[in-house]
């Protein structure tokens, strides 16, 4: 499938994620992987990028390539980069420039200046880029010192920078990984220019600069074959430069720096993310989700009250009566999150105890594995997610100091049910 239909594209939410669907189906990766993630932003970025290209797959740079490269190399430890370190930081063009013996030639000068006297324009990037590398190459060495013990900056050789620079890319996420390898092996620019622009040490425009002038200096260098043939093993094509045209690759570039940034930005700490809680909250209160303030503290009168706590079980036990349903504790019917710190534990594992020791208790250890709790952090708030799946078996409510009682969902509330109408609601919704 090479062309996609937008109005076949959608974003479902499961229990613990999201996922694109693509004409009733998950859409996947070439390697068979789902568009799956947490995060409903970052397939909504993709979702919406997809729309755009009405392209189903991709090996460049950008969200759709990245999220591939990501779950059908990085996650299957398939890893350009690491694999070929020595290689690429070997050949690296920076690296090349701060460390090459002065008799050495890091290009071929006679090629460069042909290429050079027909094109002036490149003559400005080489010399705007060439402070631009020197700085930013300047800056990454006393990162990644910083990052080690003892050594210092000065004391820099180019074994040692190997291995300082090698630990820093092993320390990245998956995700930065894969935006680095899409970035090397697209622009066969080796490792230097794509984590200096991954860590932000080199902005988009300096990046493409400095790639294109790095690229019209070494045009000509004996390993590409080897990339040529490494970059098709990951299916990645290298771009192929238009040397009559530098301003426009530049460009394209740049454009491809911008796309893997935008992207890589979702995975930040500070990006806020749409979980399922949070997508949940901001769907409002309905026949299968339902909202709690607090779990025990009731904030009219200021205490504990155990009948807030029996608000909250009564809504589980209707859920595993019906067709199951989201309880969240810590946020307000309006939506507004006031978090389970209200409720004055110590810390999340004494809340999440004292919540399932009561639950154990009031509808009996057997309704455990219907019941998943998780923990969310809104800044300083935490809201529980309690999931309640359909239950096979009926559930009763046996709360010390409260009548023991049959609750089902009645459209967005919950009721409960007379004895008559319990066994009569018994014997219609549960087998045996």
């Amino acid at each position: 499938m090479n062309k996609i239909t937008a109005e076949k594209l959608d974003l479902v939410m499961r229990d613990e994620d999201f996922v694109i669907y693509y004409d009733g189906l998950p859409f996947k990766t070439c390697g068979g992987a789902e568009f799956a993630h947490k995060n409903a932003r970052v397939l909504k970025h993709i979702l919406l990028k997809l729309t755009l290209n009405q392209q189903a797959y991709s090996s460049l740079p950008g969200s759709a390539g990245i999220f591939c490269f990501l779950k059908d190399r990085i996650e299957k430890n398939r890893d350009f980069i690491h694999e070929n370190f020595d290689l690429l930081f070997d050949d690296d063009f920076v690296v090349q420039a701060k460390f090459a013996n002065k008799h050495e030639r890091v290009f071929h000068l006679e090629e460069a200046l042909e290429y050079l006297d027909k094109n002036q324009d490149v003559m400005n990037l080489i010399f705007w880029s060439n402070s631009l590398i020197v700085e930013g190459f300047r800056n990454l060495i006393t990162q990644v010192v910083g990052d080690g013990d003892k050594l210092q900056v000065n004391e820099v050789n180019k074994e040692n920078l190997k291995s300082l620079i090698s630990k820093k890319y092993e320390a990245l996420t998956m995700v930065q990984k894969a935006g680095i390898n899409l970035l090397s092996l697209r622009h066969n620019n080796g490792i230097v220019l794509p984590l200096m622009l991954v860590l932000e040490i080199i902005s988009p425009s300096e990046y493409s600069n400095s790639t294109m002038a790095a690229r019209s200096k070494s045009a000509y260098k004996e390993s590409d074959h080897v990339l040529d043939n490494l970059a098709a093993e990951f299916n990645v094509e290298i771009m192929d430069l238009n040397q009559n045209a530098p301003l426009e690759m530049v460009s394209f570039i740049h454009s491809e720096a911008l796309k893997t940034m935008e992207f890589l930005r979702f995975f930040s700490s500070e990006h806020r993310k749409i979980s399922v809680i949070s997508e949940l909250i901001s769907r409002g209160e309905g026949d299968d989700l339902e909202f709690k303030s607090t779990f025990r503290w009731d904030i009219r009168q200021n205490k504990k009250n155990p009948a807030i706590e029996h608000a909250s079980l009564k809504t589980m036990a209707a859920f595993l009566n019906s067709n199951g349903g989201d309880l969240l504790i810590g946020v307000e019917d309006d939506g507004n999150i006031l978090g389970v710190e209200s409720d004055g534990f110590p810390n999340d594992d004494k809340f999440l105890l004292n919540l399932w020791s009561l639950i154990k208790s009031s509808m009996g250890q057997e309704i455990s594995p219907y019941l998943k709790t998780t923990l969310e952090k809104f800044g300083d708030r935490t809201v529980c997610r309690v999931h309640c799946l359909q239950s096979p078996k009926p559930v009763f409510l046996r709360q010390k100091g409260f009548d023991e009682s049959f609750y089902i969902r009645i459209g967005p509330s919950t009721g409960s049910l007379e004895i008559s109408e319990a066994l009569k609601y018994i014997a219609e919704h549960f087998k045996g």
